[in-house]
C-alpha cells in the first residue's frame, strides 16, 4: 500500500545570525548524517521547541506563546 503524501507547505527564507561555535556543531550533526541539511536540523529543533513551549501551556507552566 503506497504512503500517503506529506502535505507540503510553502517554505518562507529566513536569516538569522548564530555563534560560529554553534554553526559547526550543526554542521557536525549533518556530517554525521544524523539531518539531511542546516535547514532540516534547525526545522526540527524549531519543531520541537514549538511542541515543548505548546505542552507547557497544557500544563501551565510556561506563559503562551505569540503564536498561539
Amino acid at each position: 500500500m503506497p504512503r500517503a503524501k506529506a502535505r507540503k507547505e510553502p517554505m518562507v527564507l529566513i536569516t538569522f545570525h548564530i555563534p560560529e561555535r554553534m554553526l559547526k556543531e550543526l554542521d557536525r550533526l549533518v556530517e554525521e548524517g544524523r539531518y539531511p541539511s542546516r535547514s532540516e536540523a534547525i526545522r526540527v529543533a524549531i519543531r520541537d521547541l514549538l511542541v515543548k513551549e505548546r505542552l507547557g501551556k497544557k500544563l501551565g507552566a510556561l506563559p503562551a506563546p505569540f503564536w498561539a
